[in-house]
């Protein structure tokens, strides 16, 4: 028997003789098969979780489990088997109704050959959709591995072909002192090496050429236009330009000190707070896990915890007591996790775990002894006693999910449902219960979110930029917040996620505009030298109209722009580093200022200023927790400020909480300060400009 015809098939028919049939027409179709089956949906979930299975024949008339329960299992699930329904006479009508209820087709028991046809398409479809999600996560790798490379990579990277250059990114160029591409178009790769590295150069060239060359890198003397040389690393690789063969040619500065390098590299994936790793390591840990499922590797969970009340505690114990707890909270974490598991600090309040070849029931043991581990926990705050409760939510990571937003936003829904259920929770994401819960608790935020725009419910609150070099003029952070139909503040956090995913942000981004510019007006009329910082989403700026009716809001206040700096965050604009460019030349040509906020993090933050003229640097606010007694931390603020005024930026640092850090703040060059530090303990934002406490 052809081993590659192996057949895991789960018959779900209450006719024992009826199965035997299937399997017998089967078997005579050329499959070794491997027949299983259910009499319960309990046993029908055992069956999908407990082994591989590639086809399911499930019978019109069998009524547990029927086709609709299997259909839901699988949808639950997230796996992607075909479904064939069989029956013992055909029926247009039986048709229909069976393709409604989830299988593929409907074949007659007593129709062998219908049914090898059937399955032998099924399967097949069911290969390519796999080859499909491979090849579309390869697609998207290369294109990020691109993107990486060429669009913020700190290393010089060339293409050549027969020797010539044909492409250089601009890190290449200021590397060996050219200004533009044209400049070295057709320049042989040999003029970029020192002559006495040239034959040992050629040998290694033709070597690699042959597929003869045992290793793809060579440390040469590299030579720039000046005639001065340095020492690099030449990594070679097969590549393609517009379809046309080429190698990619990648040269690592070696006078770099690599112990910095090593830092710098463990720093961008840690969370400095907690010592966990941070989002977007976690990011990058779940698109392979979701690869390795869509081959058929191994499945994988997600966790979502989050603290149940934490405002609360934020509010009796201030930041830095917030943040001891959080620690206390990591640590619980990082106690929980297997050998399999990486964890991470997703968001302010919020950890995700990321558990490898882990299917629901683990992950649920995992969950509720990881509730039980925070519930029984008590944090030493200065003395005060601080008890907390959790809700995690779970979502699996199965063959047909589409990509990590998708079960992050699976994950984050689940931990939803456990929150409303009282919290110190745990629930498993139910795609028909969870998601008809989610749209409807989405449409509840659309419709807030409209009402607030059109009825008046949305605020500004104001937070103060301090200068530590003794300039007077005043300069404030914009921000929103919501009054919800009691009067209570809804922090942004609840529903600009919502805004942006159901395209209400523009308008949000426009009525916070407007509104921040007619103040601003009456502060400057008033005598005051006031400037005002704007934060703007990344899909705003894809609006073309938004510039133009900047322009026309500035106009009619009869305010000049130069007292307006909008910002967009760094990682918003290397996602979307086209239009953000486009955005903030169009800011400068109206005179106001631009600004890219948590600055520092990426691994080539400086890059992106080749592109985009920002003014101000608001350095993230991740290097501030414990700055004056983390030296790696001082290092990392000190290197950006310095960075960033040989560039002509000025410098901002954002989430200060302790006057210990001023001090370092200081001596590094910060600019300005902004941060909880310049309030009072517990308080929210210090004030708006019409009297109201916010």
């Amino acid at each position: 028997m052809d081993n590659e015809k192996l057949l895991r098939v789960l018959i779900l028919d209450e006719s024992l003789n009826d199965a035997d049939t299937l399997a017998s027409h089967l078997r005579n179709a050329g499959y070794a098969l491997r027949p299983s089956g259910a009499e319960t949906d309990a046993q029908l979930r055992e069956a999908l979780t407990g082994q591989p299975v590639d086809l399911i024949l499930c019978a019109v008339e069998s009524t547990e489990p029927s086709l609709l329960h299997v259909h839901a299992a699988l949808k639950s699930l997230d796996r992607d088997i075909p479904v064939i329904a069989v029956t013992d006479e055909h029926d247009a009508e039986i048709l229909a109704e069976v393709m409604r209820d989830g299988a593929r087709d409907l074949v007659v028991k007593d129709n062998p050959e219908h049914l090898q046809l059937v399955v032998e398409r099924e399967l097949a479809a069911r290969e390519a959709r796999r080859r499909l999600r491979q090849a579309d996560r390869a697609v998207r790798e290369s294109e990020k591995r691109c993107r990486a490379l060429l669009d913020s990579s700190r290393d010089a990277i060339t293409y050549v072909h027969d020797g010539m250059h044909i492409y250089a990114n601009p890190v290449y160029l200021e590397l060996f002192g050219f200004h533009e591409l044209e400049d070295i178009e057709g320049m042989p790769i040999m003029d970029m090496v020192a002559p006495e590295h040239h034959a040992r150069f050629k040998e290694f060239i033709r070597s690699f050429a042959q597929g003869k060359a045992e290793q793809n890198e060579l440390e040469v003397l590299g030579l720039r236009g000046d005639g001065n040389t340095f020492k690099a690393s030449m990594e070679l690789s097969p590549a393609t330009i517009e379809g046309e063969p080429c190698t990619q040619i990648i040269i690592r500065n070696q006078s770099m000190d690599k112990e910095l390098e090593k830092k710098i590299k463990y720093l961008s994936k840690q969370d400095l707070l907690t010592g966990l790793y941070n989002r977007q390591y976690f990011i990058e840990e779940l698109e392979q896990a979701i690869a390795d499922a869509a081959g058929g590797t191994s499945a994988s969970a997600v966790l979502y915890v989050e603290p149940d009340g934490f405002k609360d505690i934020k509010a009796k114990v201030g930041m830095s007591g917030a943040d001891l707890v959080l620690s206390d909270l990591a640590g619980l974490i990082r106690g929980q996790l297997g050998e399999s598991c990486i964890a991470a600090r997703f968001g302010d309040q919020v950890f995700t775990i990321l558990c490898r070849e882990t299917d629901s029931n683990i992950a649920e043991v995992m969950a509720a002894q990881l509730r039980g581990a925070i519930e029984s926990h008590i944090s030493d705050v200065e003395g005060q006693s601080i008890t907390l409760t959790a809700s995690i939510g779970i979502a699996l990571v199965g063959e047909a999910v589409a990509d990590a937003q998708e079960v992050l936003s699976r994950a984050d829904l689940a931990c939803e449902m456990a929150r409303k259920k009282g919290g110190s929770g745990v629930h498993l994401h139910n795609p028909l219960a969870d998601e008809k819960a989610g749209r409807e608790r989405d449409q509840e935020w659309i419709e807030k979110i409209r009402d607030a725009l059109e009825q008046g419910r949305f605020q500004l609150v104001y937070q103060p930029i301090a200068s530590l070099h003794g300039e007077t003029q005043e300069k404030y952070e914009v921000l929103l917040r919501m009054r919800d139909e009691d009067g209570a503040v809804v922090l942004p956090a609840q529903f600009l996620p919502i805004a942006e995913s159901h395209n209400l942000i523009n308008a949000v981004d426009r009525w916070v505009i407007g509104h921040a510019i007619a103040v601003l007006s009456e502060r400057r009329r008033g005598g005051h030298d006031t400037t005002f910082f704007i934060k703007v989403a990344a899909k705003s700026t894809l609006d073309e109209s938004l510039l133009p009716w900047i322009s026309e809001q500035l106009k009619k206040a009869r305010l000049q722009g130069d007292n307006l700096v909008f910002e967009v965050s760094e990682s918003s604009a290397v996602t979307h580093l086209k239009q953000v460019k486009a955005f903030a030349a169009g800011v400068k040509e109206l005179r106001c200022g631009f600004s890219l906020e948590h600055f520092g993090n990426g691994m080539n933050s400086f890059q992106l200023l080749k592109h985009i003229p920002a003014d101000y640097l608001k350095i993230d606010g991740s290097f501030m927790h414990n700055l004056a007694s983390n030296q790696e931390s001082q290092a990392m603020v000190k290197s950006i400020t310095e960075m960033a005024h040989s560039m002509g930026r000025t410098t901002i640092a954002e989430f200060v909480e302790d006057a210990n850090s001023l001090a370092v703040l200081w001596q590094s060059g910060v600019n300005y300060i902004q941060g909880h530090f310049l309030q009072e303990p517990g308080e929210e934002m210090n004030y708006d400009f019409r009297g109201e406490e916010a």
